[in-house]
């Protein structure tokens, strides 16, 4: 009869926090596992027709804070920068889609861009700015109202000190930022699925009525000088009258035409948002050889 050696006490705790190291040191030597990497591809274009012949309700007032820290969508060290690959035209797949609309009367096709992006969540992918058109920062405000040109003083009335500080206000006025014919964000992202979320204005000049004001100040009368001298008690003045008449006048204003939309996508899908006024085509396709 064979006699068992009798362990130590303690032993088999030992053992098994040993075998804990051994399968963390072997984790850490095994390589991370690569993320799925994905191929977007985008068109944006504009309908051209006249927006007085649409019947629909349009902002006023567009939010641009997002815009400002946006990644230039067509700035390829930027992409890098951010973690996005630039594709070449060799691997565009959408080209006879931009050629038919840019061939096509109805439709002037603004942007077409392609990079290559991993499968992270909203979070951790950069928000990306798409911008392309005419920049109308020198006849229009952000808020779509035209610049009105200050008249040059045929004399300097202003003394030194004065015109100093205006000189010095000037230098430290910052430049107008653009203000871009199509302007906006787009995020591709994956978060159980494939998301697109996209948030642009097109903008276009259009002609309003702006209302204007003319007050008329009535002159201070007085019944004594209506009906001569009288008692003080009868000195009422009817005063602080103002005749008040709408007038309107016809101006150019730049007017925004949102495009918010947020879609749920398949990969390999071609994918087709639009508006009234504008559109977007986008695609994204995994990467197979991966």
């Amino acid at each position: 009869m064979k006699n068992h050696q009798r362990q130590p006490p303690g032993w088999l705790a030992r053992y098994t926090k040993r075998s804990l190291w051994a399968l963390l040191l072997i984790s850490l030597s095994q390589p991370v596992l690569a993320k799925r990497l994905y191929d977007v591809e985008l068109i944006v274009f504009k309908r051209n027709q006249n927006p007085a012949n649409i019947e629909e309700s349009w902002p006023t007032q567009v939010d641009t804070t997002s815009v400002s820290n946006a990644i230039p969508i067509t700035s390829n060290s930027t992409l890098k920068n951010a973690g996005l690959t630039p594709l070449p035209r060799s691997q565009w797949q959408l080209t006879d889609a931009y050629n038919k609309l840019a061939n096509h009367a109805g439709f002037t096709p603004m942007v077409h861009v392609a990079w290559r992006q991993d499968d992270s969540g909203r979070a951790a992918l950069p928000l990306l700015r798409v911008s392309a058109g005419k920049d109308y920062s020198d006849r229009f405000n952000p808020d779509g109202t035209p610049i009105t040109a200050q008249p040059a003083s045929s004399t300097n009335t202003k003394s030194d000190s004065e015109q100093a500080w205006d000189e010095q206000a000037l230098e430290t006025t910052p430049p107008r930022q653009p203000l871009y014919e199509l302007d906006g964000t787009l995020r591709v992202y994956v978060q159980h699925y494939l998301f697109v979320e996209a948030d642009m204005v097109l903008r276009e000049p259009i002609e309003r009525r702006a209302l204007v004001e003319d007050v008329v100040n009535m002159p201070l009368q007085t019944r004594d000088a209506q009906q001569g001298a009288s008692s003080k008690a009868d000195n009422v003045q009817i005063a602080g009258l103002e005749k008040v008449e709408k007038q309107y006048h016809i101006e150019r204003f730049l007017q925004p035409y949102a495009f918010t939309h947020k879609r749920r996508m398949r990969s390999g899908e071609t994918h087709y948002l639009d508006n009234p006024m504008m559109g977007m085509i986008i695609q994204v396709r995994k990467v197979q050889d991966q």
